[in-house]
């Protein structure tokens, strides 16, 4: 995403990072088939490498991002006024996003539903037939999120996985169920002998997220299994506790784990639920209630949901926060101009000092990512809703407030990375333990017993990581690239594109090597490579110099010969 004209100061190198930032997204949504948790495509055998890959990345990508934009948003301000800012992120963000959400996004729905039938068809085709080319044991909890009898069939009675958190969020086969409502493999589960009170890793139920979903069959189900009414999470919350929640943050919990939700539907579930606990609702079989529901209708009312919920934007929700973001700028140059500003010293915008006051100030939003420290996690959230929440803006405006002043107050000669080769190296050494303190907290315990302590820990890891990560990069590209490179320039400009159209192509892709025998990592770096290598193909020859170019990157001039 490059601006319509290359002003004498901007800079370059931050520009080709900002790509770079988008590029690894590519990478990022390839790995996630390989590392062990519900993406739309799962493969069986989990990579540990790509594990780590992911978390290094998503630790530091997005805040990156945010922090280069804006820095070119103050860099545009100046050169050429506030008006000129605001139409320029309008044509160049607002526009693309609106049309991506009726074309791109779309194109994602469909390709995750294809994905999704070819992954059911091939647990088929493997429990049918022997030898299987892939292991003949699905992954659990893809397949009950789902709903898929065929697939759950492979587990049956005295297997061990039946009650087992997922390696990610911790949540069991019958939790995933309540999340996706699917009570067919709720029934299923309790049958072959899950336990409906099995804890996930942060000790909600099966039964507390039906609650706090609304699930009433898949409650009713759990209740008739003898579901612990007295279970209580790591907040100290019971199941029927779930069902006070509001509807901010049911929402941003339904972001987070990407289900689609009406909230006025909850909140009728959660009602008839109290009718069940009760004893005041008996209600229709699961059969009789699924019955009712023809495939049109439903496909109907998941268009409807989806365009409610907190998915509306999904991966190309980070322009709509980019709206946001320089709404919020343009509001403070506005105010700026009106009342007296302090003008802090521009010594605090040097390299390594900010990262006494970067670090903490950046903890505070970090405290409140993975549901407030109580879901494992690493790294920042995402909001895919209309309405972002505060800690996401926070954590955000924090990197792009950052970026703008830097702009401001040393202009385009700053360098940001003089230490780069030292950040980077300590970035390196923070990650495992950020990860550690992430996603494995029975090993955290073991080094700090103390929760609050392990938290704050946490959030203290991931903070410097990411600012470390953020500045390093920056020094190594302001030394790389120090001249500009004409293909640095190219991969520049069609990154943008890039990044909007590639999730389609790379769920689909998942889906298709799930056929082979390679190892995880090759599949990946097939994958990534392939999808790069066909967007760059469509770049070149039906965007570059098209109106599409156009309003993604300016107009750029065919060159003679070209």
């Amino acid at each position: 995403m490059t601006h319509p004209s290359a002003p004498d100061a901007r800079r370059h190198d931050m520009d080709a990072l900002r790509a770079f930032a988008m590029l690894l997204g590519i990478a990022l949504h390839a790995a996630l088939a390989y590392i062990g948790i519900g993406w739309i495509v799962s493969d069986e055998r989990a990579s540990l490498g790509l594990g780590i890959l992911v978390g290094a990345i998503h630790g530091f990508r997005m805040p990156l991002f945010f922090l280069l934009s804006g820095y070119f948003s103050a860099m545009l301000w100046r050169n050429r006024g506030l008006a000129h800012l605001l139409s320029q992120r309008a044509r160049r963000i607002l526009l693309p996003l609106a049309l991506g959400c009726v074309t791109i996004i779309p194109a994602m729905w469909l390709a995750s539903d294809w994905a999704v039938s070819q992954k059911s068809l091939l647990m088929r085709e493997s429990a049918a037939t022997a030898p299987a080319r892939r292991s003949p044991t699905p992954d659990i909890w893809a397949v009950a999120a789902h709903g898929d009898l065929e697939g759950l069939r492979a587990y049956a009675a005295g297997s061990e996985l039946l009650d087992k958190p997922d390696p990610i969020l911790g949540v069991t086969p019958l939790g995933w169920t309540a999340i996706k409502d699917t009570p067919e493999a709720t029934a299923y589960l309790l049958e072959v002998g899950a336990n409906p009170s099995a804890p996930y890793r942060d000790r909600n139920t099966p039964l507390h997220t039906a609650c706090f979903f609304g699930r009433v069959e898949v409650a009713r189900l759990l209740l008739r299994a003898g579901a612990d009414l007295n279970a209580l999470s790591a907040t100290r919350e019971r199941p029927e506790g779930a069902m006070r929640h509001d509807r901010q943050t049911t929402q941003f919990i339904a972001n987070l784990l990407k289900v689609p939700i009406d909230f006025e539907a909850v909140a009728a579930g959660r009602e008839r639920i109290r009718r069940l606990i009760a004893g005041t609702d008996v209600g229709p079989t699961p059969t009789a209630a699924m019955a009712d529901r023809s495939p049109s209708a439903a496909e109907s009312w998941r268009i409807l949901d989806l365009l409610r919920s907190e998915l509306l934007f999904q991966h190309l929700w980070f322009l709509w926060v980019l709206c946001w973001l320089n709404a919020g700028f343009a509001l403070v140059v506005l105010l700026a101009d009106r009342f007296p500003v302090v003008r802090l010293p521009a010594v605090l915008a040097g390299s390594p000092i900010c990262l006494l006051w970067l670090v903490p100030l950046t903890m505070v939003a970090q405290s409140w990512m993975h549901s407030g420290g109580t879901v494992p996690g690493f790294g920042p959230d995402a909001s895919a809703g209309l309405i972002p929440p505060p800690h996401v803006l926070l954590m955000y405006a924090t990197f792009f407030g950052f970026g703008a002043w830097v702009f401001i107050a040393r202009g385009p000669g700053a360098r940001l990375g003089r230490f780069w080769p030292v950040m980077l190296l300590a970035a390196l050494v923070i990650l495992p333990f950020g990860l550690m303190f992430g996603y494995h907290d029975q090993r955290a315990a073991a080094l700090v017993p103390a929760e609050s302590a392990r938290q704050w820990i946490s959030c203290a890891l991931q903070a410097l990581y990411a600012w470390l990560m953020t500045l390093g990069l920056i020094g190594l590209f302001e030394s790389l690239l120090a001249k500009p490179r004409p293909w640095v320039r190219y991969l520049s400009d069609s990154a943008y594109w890039l990044y909007l159209a590639h999730l389609p192509l790379i769920i689909v892709g998942q889906a298709l090597l799930l056929r082979t025998d390679l190892h995880p990592v090759l599949e990946f770096a097939i994958l990534t490579l392939t999808t790069t290598a066909l967007l760059l193909l469509t770049y070149r020859y039906l965007v570059r110099y098209t109106p599409i170019g156009t309003l993604l990157n300016g107009r750029r001039t065919r060159l003679s010969g070209r």
